[in-house]
């Protein structure tokens, strides 16, 4: 039996048992009505009973000869090529090169094409979904983020290739849903069906109920969706007409996509305002660089929002240090022994990425007598002092902390870097102060000693205390000179390939710009005797110690 005699058997079935009508009644009235375009049928636009294109649904408009640029990203698994199937028959309309009412049987040619915009994709396709490839548990295996073809729903058909085409997401019949869609995808049902991404589930973006109306993006106010949760992916990625090719993001620049909300008018703060400030991190200085794929520490130097935070797994709520934050659950990360992790677990992990091993690191800031820019080794448990941001620092006496904080309390890399506190956020975004300080802190000789002067370190550290010389009998003195804390104490800490424990202690290691070696001695040291007992050799402000103790 001919191929042919096969499809009018087909179409007498369908027009039998009112499945052609009702197909019909369903397009009437959406953008697939055509019907003054096609001399009034409303079915004859696409299909015909003699002449049908053979392979396909009887199919009678003309097919494309374009030559299409496919979508292709670095984090892309499935092997994609030029349009097959009935995404052919899509692109018949909708690449724009086609004329509506050219058919296969002849038709006008030259006369109305679809019009400029949405619906238009062009021949470039690689501003939207992929499509035509081959959907496959060997597909869902090489990529754990896409779930295996078994567990689809019904409603999401691959074509008897098991390809998955624009149909397995679009009914050109059924408009019931909007865009065709085969089924509702509000908090992005459809789109999780096939993408099981980690953490989504769980995160602030999944479940969030802030109305999204405000958010400067077109594309999101066109949407019906209320809040950030029924929009769900949609809040960042567009299936067809991405900005950001790759990824499918709404805008090309990476941090756009999280101002869009972020800026205040949807989330609570104004990140767009901090990025702005003296001291940022700057992401706007950095284009086309990051790479979800990339292995830290490995890559060209460079910072995004994406860099510090996971949009599919971040969180609400607050941790305890040295546990990573919510908001930063997801981020890659580095170990304090260097090795490079998918997902960090404590949040000095995060920063070590760019403050560690990489080789565009910050180069010193102060001047030192031993110099380390590397703060995973600043930081190391092993070495003589450090900011217990790693570990528990070494030192059991410190009268000056605050209450609740302990000689056991471990702190955050962002409890000192951090916006300022004018800021509503969190995190080292953009401060007034130098070094993306979140309260100000004097390095320079002769500062004046008040409150204000050293902030930063009044926030750990009681000045009364201090100022009382309950640790350190000279403190006052030393403070009322002019002598900035920065001038003795190295914030961060001294690696222990570097300083000693007799040395090194207490975090000293001095500003060699400050701080010159004792002229009768040639030595230019502290020397650790004890539990508050020490000798300094050293010369400052014309004072000479040969030795000082204490």
């Amino acid at each position: 039996m001919s191929n042919r005699r096969i499809y009018m058997i087909i179409l007498s079935v369908l027009v039998l048992t009112g499945a052609i009508s009702s197909a019909s009644a369903q397009i009437e009235g959406s953008p697939h009505d055509l019907s003054a375009v096609a001399g009034g049928a409303t079915c004859s636009f696409c299909h015909t009973p003699h002449g049908a294109l053979a392979g396909t649904p009887l199919w009678s408009h003309k097919l494309s000869t374009a030559v299409y640029q496919i979508y292709q990203s670095s984090s892309l698994e499935a092997d994609v090529g030029q349009p097959t199937g009935s995404s052919k028959l899509c692109l018949s309309c909708h690449d724009g090169t086609v004329a509506l009412t050219e058919s296969l049987t002849g038709g006008i040619t030259g006369s109305t094409y679809i019009a400029p915009g949405s619906a238009n994709l062009g021949t470039d396709l690689s501003d939207d979904h992929p499509i035509s490839f081959v959907y496959s548990s060997t597909l869902s295996a090489r990529d754990p983020h896409i779930r295996p073809p078994l567990t689809l729903p019904e409603q999401l058909k691959l074509d008897r290739s098991n390809e998955l085409q624009c149909t397995t997401c679009h009914d050109p019949h059924d408009n019931r849903f909007g865009d065709f869609l085969v089924m509702p995808n509000d908090r992005s049902r459809m789109c999780t069906s096939c993408h099981d991404l980690t953490g989504w589930v769980a995160s602030s973006h999944e479940s969030s109920n802030v109305p999204v109306g405000a958010a400067s993006d077109p594309y999101l106010q066109s949407t019906t969706y209320g809040t950030l949760a029924d929009a769900g992916c949609s809040a960042c990625h567009r299936p067809h007409g991405a900005g950001g090719s790759e990824r499918l993001l709404h805008f090309a620049r990476l941090e756009d996509n999280c101002l869009n909300c972020h800026d205040g008018s949807v989330a609570r703060t104004n990140i767009r305002a901090d990025l702005a400030k003296f001291s940022r991190h700057d992401v706007v200085q950095y284009e086309g660089i990051h790479d979800p794929r990339e292995t830290p520490g490995a890559v060209p130097t460079h910072v995004e929002c994406v860099d510090c935070h996971n949009p599919h797994t971040v969180q609400q709520g607050t941790t305890q240090a040295p546990l990573i934050q919510a908001a930063m659950q997801g981020a890659s990360g580095m170990t304090t022994s260097g090795a490079a992790i998918q997902s960090a677990q404590f949040e000095y992990e995060v920063c070590f990425k760019c403050h560690a091993d990489s080789s565009g690191r910050i180069g010193p800031v102060v001047t030192r007598q031993i110099t380390q820019t590397n703060v995973r080794l600043a930081f190391d448990p092993s070495g003589p002092s450090f900011h217990p941001v790693t570990a528990p620092g070494t030192n059991q006496q410190v009268p000056s902390l605050k209450p609740p904080m302990t000689v056991a309390t471990q702190i955050y890399c962002s409890d000192c870097h951090s916006s300022d506190s004018s800021s509503l956020s969190k995190g080292p975004h953009g401060s007034v102060h130098p070094h993306l300080l979140a309260y100000r802190y004097e390095m320079s000789d002769f500062t004046q000693e008040n409150s204000s002067s050293y902030e930063l370190c009044y926030q750990c550290h009681s000045r009364n205390s201090i100022l009382n010389d309950e640790s350190f009998p000279a403190h006052k003195e030393h403070l009322e000179d002019g002598i900035p804390c920065s001038a003795c104490h190295d914030p961060h800490g001294v690696s222990a390939s570097q300083g000693t424990a007799l040395n090194n202690s207490h975090l000293i290691n001095f500003d060699i710009a400050i701080v010159q070696p004792d002229p009768s001695t040639g030595r230019l040291e502290f020397e650790d005797l004890g539990i508050f007992h020490g000798q300094c050799f050293l010369s400052c402000h014309g004072n000479r110690h040969s030795p000082r103790d204490y």
